[in-house]
C-alpha cells in the first residue's frame, strides 16, 4: 500500500509527464516479459552449454560518463585475467552518454541489446547465478582492487584514431611531443540541458515531490572556471597547451592566452575528441566529475580539485587531491578533518552549521604548480610535508568507509602539500569538534 500511495504521490506532483514514464516503465517491462517466448529456451540452452562453457551476462552502465569508463576499464583487465575462461554478454543500460566509448567497447565486448532479455529471464529462473557477472564486474565506480595500475591493459584506440586526434591539435597550434592539460570543471550546465525535471538520470535517482527527478543537490560539486584561470595561464606560460574540457558548459573561461584553446565551445568538439584527449593528456585537472575518470582509466596523472566529500579521494589512481574547504557558517573557522565525515552535501551541512567553501585562485594555482613540479621531479617536500600527509592519512582511515571505499591505494596518491601547510596545526586533531560559540 506504502508503495501504491508513493506513485500516486510522484503523478500528482509531476502530471502527465511523470505519468509517461510510469507508463514507459511498465511497457519496457512487459516487452521482457514477451521476450519470454524465445529468451527462456535460449537461457535453456545456456545452461546446458555449461560442462563445455560458461557463457555470463551483464549490463555495463552507460548513462554516465564516470562510471561507463571505469567499468569498462576494469572488465577490459579481468577479461585479460581470465583468458578466455567465460564468454560474457553484455546490454547497455541506456541511455549512452558517449558514442564514441561506446563505440570502443563494442569491438572489444560482445554487447547486443537482445543480451537484456536472455539476461533478465536467466536471472527470473531458480540456477542462474552460475551465468550472472559478479556485481564486483557490474558497479565500476572505484578501483578498490587496484587492477587499473597492476596490470596496465587498456581499451585500445585504433591507429587511425590517433592520426586523427594528433591532426586535431596540430590544426590548434599544437606541435608533436608538447605537453598537453585536460582541464575539467563542472558546473551543472550539461545536466540542466540534458535531462529535464521529470527525466531521471539513471534509475536510482530520487523523485521529489516538489521538484521532480532533480539534480540540484548536486550543485555543490559545481566550480566557477574563472577561478582556475591562473593556474591555467600559469601552465600556458611554462609551454604546455590547456584544453578546457566540457560537453555543455555555462561559459568559456576568461582567458586569451594563445596555449588556452576552450575545446568545450570548439565548434569541432565531439565524443571521439572527449575521449582521446582525455586518455592521452599529460595531466588531468577536474574536480570530480566523471570525465576525470577516463583519464584515471588510461593511467594519466591527475589533480582533482574543489572536490567534495573528502573521503571520495581516487585513492587507486596517480593523483593529488585539493577538496573544498569546510568552515563553522557562524565564524568561518575550518572543520577538523576527523570531522568532515558526514559531511558531503550542501544539503546536509546547514543544520550543522556548516558551509562549503571554494578553493581560491590562488591555492588552485599553487596546487597545480606543485603538482606540475612533482611531474617533472622538482618539488622537495618539507619534513612537515611529510608529517601532514601521514596525519592526513591516519585520520582518513578512522573513517567508518574506508576500507570499502579504499581498498588498494595508490603509492602516488596524496593530497595537495600546499592544501595542508595552510592548515592549522588543530585541524588534525581528533578531539571532538564542536561549533566554536561566539563570545
Amino acid at each position: 500500500m506504502k508503495a501504491f500511495d508513493h506513485h500516486i504521490t510522484e503523478i500528482l506532483s509531476g502530471g502527465w509527464p511523470v505519468i509517461w514514464l510510469k507508463i514507459q516503465f511498465v511497457l519496457k517491462k512487459l516487452v521482457l516479459l514477451l521476450c519470454g517466448v524465445w529468451a527462456v529456451p535460449v537461457v535453456i540452452v545456456i545452461r546446458c552449454l555449461r560442462p563445455w562453457c560458461i557463457i555470463r551476462m551483464g549490463s555495463i552502465t552507460s548513462s554516465r560518463i564516470g562510471c561507463f569508463a571505469l567499468e569498462v576499464g576494469q572488465k577490459w583487465i579481468v577479461a585479460q585475467m581470465e583468458k578466455g575462461k567465460y564468454l560474457d554478454l553484455y546490454w547497455f543500460n541506456k541511455p549512452i552518454c558517449n558514442s564514441f566509448l561506446a563505440k570502443i567497447v563494442q569491438r572489444n565486448f560482445h554487447v547486443n541489446s537482445l543480451v537484456q532479455p536472455i539476461d533478465f529471464w536467466n536471472r527470473i529462473i531458480p540456477g542462474g547465478m552460475l551465468h550472472t557477472l559478479p556485481l564486483e564486474l557490474t558497479m565500476g565506480c572505484r578501483d578498490i582492487h587496484g587492477w587499473l595500475e597492476q596490470t596496465h591493459a587498456a581499451l585500445p584506440f585504433l591507429s587511425e584514431e590517433d592520426v586523427e586526434a594528433k591532426a586535431w591539435l596540430r590544426n590548434q597550434g599544437w606541435q608533436e611531443g608538447e605537453p598537453f592539460v585536460c582541464l575539467f570543471v563542472r558546473d551543472g550546465s550539461y545536466l540542466d540541458k540534458t535531462y529535464t525535471n521529470t527525466t531521471p538520470m539513471s534509475s536510482s535517482e530520487k523523485f521529489d515531490p516538489e521538484k521532480g527527478y532533480g539534480w540540484s543537490h548536486l550543485d555543490y560539486r559545481d566550480s566557477d572556471i574563472s577561478t582556475y584561470t591562473k593556474g591555467a595561464e600559469w601552465l600556458a606560460d611554462q609551454g604546455v597547451w590547456v584544453l578546457r574540457m566540457g560537453k555543455i558548459m555555462a561559459r568559456p573561461i576568461p582567458s586569451s592566452h594563445r596555449r588556452i584553446i576552450d575545446y568545450a565551445f570548439h565548434p569541432e568538439r565531439s565524443d571521439f575528441l572527449d575521449v582521446w584527449l582525455f586518455a592521452h593528456c599529460d595531466l588531468c585537472i577536474s574536480n570530480f566529475a566523471g570525465p576525470d575518470v577516463i583519464s584515471s582509466t588510461y593511467r594519466r596523472p591527475l589533480l582533482i580539485l574543489n572536490y567534495s566529500p573528502v573521503q571520495l579521494l581516487f585513492s587507486w589512481s596517480n593523483a593529488i587531491h585539493i577538496p573544498k574547504n569546510l568552515v563553522w557558517s557562524s565564524t568561518g573557522k575550518m572543520v577538523k578533518l576527523h570531522d568532515h565525515y558526514g559531511c558531503s552535501q550542501e544539503l546536509h551541512l546547514e543544520p550543522l552549521g556548516v558551509k562549503l567553501v571554494d578553493l581560491s585562485p590562488e591555492i588552485i594555482l599553487s596546487a597545480i604548480q606543485e603538482r606540475w613540479q612533482r611531474m617533472q621531479g622538482k618539488w622537495v617536500d618539507t619534513e612537515e610535508d611529510i608529517s601532514r600527509q601521514k596525519k592526513f592519512w591516519e585520520i582518513l582511515k578512522t573513517f567508518p568507509d574506508f576500507d570499502a571505499c579504499h581498498g588498494w591505494i595508490h603509492p602516488e596518491c596524496r593530497v595537495g602539500a600546499v592544501w595542508l601547510r595552510s592548515m592549522d596545526d588543530d585541524f588534525f586533531d581528533l578531539a571532538e569538534n564542536a561549533e566554536p560559540k561566539e563570545k
